[in-house]
């Protein structure tokens, strides 16, 4: 059975969990084929990552704004791979990929994997996930608690029997690294893309307000900042305005090996946004023994459980979050604590074995 993954192309957790599924799939019972699209180009690591996994694999770029073309496109690729299931791991491309159905002769299913944070989403990005819930076989939420927002907000095209609750996955035994000796050099670290849904600015100020505290006189601190995108040259001002640029490194995007390894180095991960579905970042940093300071907003408040798993934020406080890094470094004890509830969560919650398991009944089911 084919399955063709419609995809972004550029950063995102869409590409984390396309792998994971693959990954997850050790015996190989279906064919995977990839529509990387979007207005950035294919990242070089999702090529040798197909090419290492044997993956087909095409991509159709996108034109910044309105681009009627690039449906079209989309159309004749989903079309040309003729798959019994086509994947869409968001609902923008729904209307796409119904057309391509019209022409395909074969039966075959649509399941939308919605990814978008709720507040965060655009009038455009509202009818897409209604589109997609009343054309798709399948739309699959991430959690309980954003399935309920849906049904509550727009219950005139709710569909429960079109939806399927999966969390996403990851690949736990590459995550699972070794509990960091605490040191005089503490490093924070977040991975995401640098754009506006994200809250780097609220990190910023409050990592300034750390390198200023004499409590911390005798601590080296440093701040890496994983990731690029749109918002990535305002931040870099805004570290000069602070003259904060000897403490701060932008690492540019990382491939996953350097992923590992970046968050192998860190002793506290902070995730500061302003809204998510269910942050990879996050199960990342969980499963590699990390103590997670993250803003407090759905998709990361049904993942941590404050003071147990983690700790969290109001969005854009950056006096508190200054105050919950600064408790976390002057008590080794606490984040100890919350690095192994943190990991123990992560190891039960977080398999991309257990994800792929509830996606496959979705896929052979009639």
């Amino acid at each position: 059975m084919k399955i063709l993954h419609v995809l972004y192309s550029g950063l995102g957790g869409h590409g984390n969990v396309f792998f994971s599924m693959v990954g997850a799939d050790s015996n190989r019972e279906f064919e995977h084929e990839a529509l990387f699209n979007g207005v950035e180009d294919l990242r070089e690591e999702y090529i040798e990552r197909c090419a290492g996994n044997a993956i087909a694999w095409n991509f159709v770029k996108k034109k910044r704004g309105f681009d009627p073309g690039f449906y079209k496109k989309l159309v004749t690729a989903i079309r040309r791979s003729g798959p019994e299931i086509i994947f869409l791991h968001g609902s923008t491309a729904i209307l796409p990929a119904k057309m391509a159905t019209w022409f395909i002769r074969k039966k075959q299913k649509i399941i939308t994997r919605e990814t978008q944070a709720n507040e965060l989403k655009t009038s455009r990005d509202w009818l897409t996930l209604k589109a997609a819930i009343l054309l798709s076989t399948k739309t699959v939420f991430l959690s309980e608690a954003y399935d309920e927002e849906i049904r509550k907000k727009h219950l005139w095209f709710y569909r429960k029997k079109h939806i399927a609750i999966i969390p996403n996955g990851i690949d736990l035994q590459k995550f699972d690294l070794p509990v960091k000796q605490g040191t005089d050099t503490v490093i924070i670290g977040m991975q995401s893309r640098i754009v506006k849904i994200k809250d780097h600015e609220t990190l910023l100020l409050a990592f300034a307000q750390l390198l200023k505290d004499p409590a911390l006189s005798g601590k080296i601190l440093m701040l890496k900042i994983a990731g690029d995108g749109d918002s990535r040259e305002q931040l870099q001002q805004l570290v000069k305005e602070l003259t904060i640029q000897n403490n701060v490194e932008f690492t540019g995007i990382l491939t996953e090996d350097e992923l590992v390894k970046f968050l192998t180095t860190l002793d506290i991960y902070v995730h500061a946004s302003l809204g998510e579905t269910m942050s990879t970042a996050i199960m990342q940093a969980m499963a590699a023994h990390k103590p997670v300071i993250a803003s407090n907003v759905p998709g990361i408040n049904n993942m941590i459980a404050d003071g147990v798993t983690g700790l969290l934020v109001p969005v854009q406080d950056a006096q508190l979050l200054y105050e919950k890094i600064k408790q976390l470094i002057l008590s080794p004890v606490e984040s100890g604590k919350l690095s192994a509830n943190a990991h123990a969560y992560a190891m039960e919650h977080f398999s991309n074995e257990t994800m792929f398991s509830k996606y496959r009944t979705l896929f052979l089911a009639e």
